[in-house]
């Protein structure tokens, strides 16, 4: 699976409590210019939950930052965190 593919995925808890959707995700290290490295590190995984005020500018997002290690499961549509 590629990266770009967790974009935009809806996150829930493990209970099914919608917390959001993927904005972003983190890794430690220098930022890559060129060649990617296929071995960097996902840390944390940045949610927020997008509403048309949002999407027409008129909002800021609200993020949340979430490690990396409190995600259970990343399927084809969704992302599971382990608690919640």
């Amino acid at each position: 699976m590629k990266l770009s593919e967790v974009l935009g995925m809806e996150v829930v808890t493990a209970s099914g409590v919608h917390r959001g959707h993927v904005i972003d995700l983190r890794s430690s290290g220098e930022a890559e210019h060129g060649q990617p490295n296929t071995a960097r590190v996902i840390t944390e995984i940045v949610i927020g939950r997008v509403t048309w005020l949002e999407r027409m500018g008129l909002r800021s997002v609200r993020e949340e930052i979430i490690p990396w290690a409190e995600v259970a499961t990343v399927g084809t549509r969704r992302v599971t965190l382990k608690n919640g």
